[in-house]
Formats: structure tokens, C-alpha cells, sequence
């Protein structure tokens, strides 16, 4: 077995595996680190429509409505920035499927690459690819699908293609 053309494979995927989700987040920044998750505007209702003790019984009653429409308005509102912020992992995940199969294909087509890199490449992508339909499996993309099943079939066509040079058991070539 060859160490060393294993060892380029392996440093080949583990730089590329991060550099395409920084290169997602980079270029698709929204709904990323701190606007991950929705965080709304202004007072909690809770704090908001705090109750007191000197409050008479149409005063509470008109509070606790008020509180109600509150937390109705903010559940909306989340309901609304999770669509949107789907539909934008959507476009991060289809970039990141295009991108690996753009490398996938050069890994496939690219005669002058040495095979280690070749391998990397296509461990790489494959590898970020994998990663990617976990990350953003609720998107329900369906163009990221078909991407995903070209990738598949394109995987396929590499292992069948490369089968000889896949994993050099015995150091020869």
C-alpha cells in the first residue's frame, strides 16, 4: 500500500470538506452565526403585557388578550423567517451540490491530475456533498435533488472509470 498517496487524499479532503462550507457561508452570509435562529424584535410578550396586582378584572382580561395577539404575532413572524430562511438553504445547498460536482467532473476529466489528487478530489467532494444533504435535508430542494442524483450517477461513472487506480493495494503503478 502506498501511505503517501493516501496521505495527499487525505489532506486534499480534509481542506476541501471546510473550504466549501466557508465558501457557502461566505457567499451566502444571511441565516448564518447569530442570525441563525430567529430572535424577535422588541420586548418578550410576557414582559411586555406584564400583569399587576392594582389591575382590575377587564384591565387583566384585556391584558391577557393583548398578551395572546403578542405571542399569535411573534409565532407568525418565526413562522415566516423559517420559510425564508429555507428557501435560502435551498440556494446555499444547490450551490454547494453544483460546486462538488463541478470538482467531481474535473476529478473524472482532468487526465494531467495525479491520481492522489484525483482520489482527493473526488473523496472531497463526494465526502461535502454527503455532509451538505445531511446539513440542509430539510430544505426539500428539489433542483438540490437532482443534482444530488447526477452526482450519484457521475460518482458512479468515476468509481467504474478509476476502478484500477482507486485504492493501489499492492504499491504498484
Amino acid at each position: 500500500m502506498n501511505w503517501t498517496k493516501l496521505i495527499y487524499v487525505l489532506i486534499i479532503v480534509l481542506l476541501y470538506i471546510p473550504m466549501v462550507f466557508l465558501g457557502a457561508n461566505v457567499f451566502f452570509p444571511k441565516y448564518t452565526g447569530q442570525n441563525t435562529y430567529y430572535q424577535p424584535t422588541g420586548l418578550d410578550c410576557y414582559t411586555k403585557y406584564l400583569a399587576s396586582d392594582k389591575l382590575t378584572t377587564e384591565q387583566q382580561t384585556e391584558l391577557n388578550q393583548k398578551q395572546a395577539q403578542c405571542q399569535k404575532d411573534q409565532q407568525q413572524a418565526q413562522q415566516t423567517f423559517e420559510e425564508q430562511k429555507q428557501q435560502y438553504e435551498s440556494s446555499k445547498y444547490i450551490f454547494v451540490t453544483i460546486f462538488n460536482l463541478i470538482i467531481l467532473s474535473l476529478a473524472l476529466f482532468l487526465p494531467q491530475l495525479q491520481d492522489s489528487v484525483s482520489m482527493g478530489l473526488f473523496v472531497g467532494s463526494i465526502a461535502t456533498t454527503f455532509g451538505a444533504t445531511l446539513r440542509f435535508f430539510d430544505t426539500n430542494s428539489k433542483i438540490g435533488f437532482l443534482i444530488l442524483v447526477i452526482t450519484f450517477f457521475a460518482m458512479i461513472f468515476f468509481i467504474n472509470r478509476k476502478k484500477d487506480t482507486f485504492v493501489d493495494w499492492k504499491g504498484k503503478k
